[in-house]
């Protein structure tokens, strides 16, 4: 009787230690914290960007790896398909005004993100993709001090 008290109590521990884990992720992701290393290391050089005043902003100094190619993927536009990887990419940005999602694809298909909004410096849409060496954005004249504003640099 007692090793099924005991099997009762530990089962019961575990689903409230995993409903703890999932609703610590769920607030997570509604706070707009990084998902990966990767996205937070950009995040953190981007705010550094800001501060500086930065003018310009090179994506391939600001996400580190190996990625070819870089896309807007936000959630009002749904997913994107590139023929070129023979994949479909759910959108990483938030389905919100002045938010931002982009996706650092890898030769192999593969890819890491970054998304923010307000909080951080705005991105305006890239249109489409770019290549690496094509990934550098410049500071819009408009947008305000405190959510600036980079376009593509072919754009502006």
């Amino acid at each position: 009787m007692t090793v099924r008290l005991s099997a009762a109590k530990s089962g019961r521990r575990y689903w409230l230690s995993a409903a703890l884990v999932i609703g610590l992720l769920f607030l997570w992701h509604r706070l707009g914290y990084p998902y990966s290393i990767d996205e937070a290391r950009f995040l953190h050089r981007l705010s550094i960007a800001k501060a500086n005043d930065a003018r310009t902003l090179n994506l391939a100094e600001l996400m580190p790896g190996d990625w070819e190619m870089v896309c807007e993927s936000h959630s009002y536009d749904g997913p994107l398909y590139l023929a070129r990887y023979g994949k479909t990419y759910a959108p990483v940005g938030p389905p919100q005004d002045s938010a931002w999602g982009l996706i650092f694809i890898s030769a192999d298909g593969s890819f890491k993100a970054a998304s923010g909004s307000c909080r951080m410096p705005g991105l305006l849409p890239l249109p489409g993709c770019r290549e690496k060496p094509e990934a550098i954005l410049v500071r819009a004249e408009h947008g305000r001090a405190d959510c600036p504003e980079f376009v593509a640099a072919r754009q502006k």
